[in-house]
């Protein structure tokens, strides 16, 4: 299983038009792409959301944190 957290900055992350990366869309992407490693999930967020803002400025911060938890 991965524990995953982030800041505000990953879901409301904006385009050129001020449209927000969202929380459906973020839910939607871990859910289709497989977990392979936690270095994965970060790197292929950060690109989601960078292909989201389609070169628009950063408009907060972005934090990210995920961790593949044993039993």
């Amino acid at each position: 299983r991965s524990f995953f957290v982030y800041t505000d900055g990953l879901n409301e992350a904006e385009n050129r038009q001020q449209e927000q990366f969202s929380d459906e869309t973020l839910v939607e992407i871990l859910q289709t792409h497989p977990f392979e490693s936690s270095r994965q999930t970060i790197e292929m967020l950060k690109a989601e959301v960078e292909t989201h803002r389609d070169g628009a400025e950063p408009n907060d911060d972005l934090t990210m944190l995920c961790l593949k938890v044993k039993k």
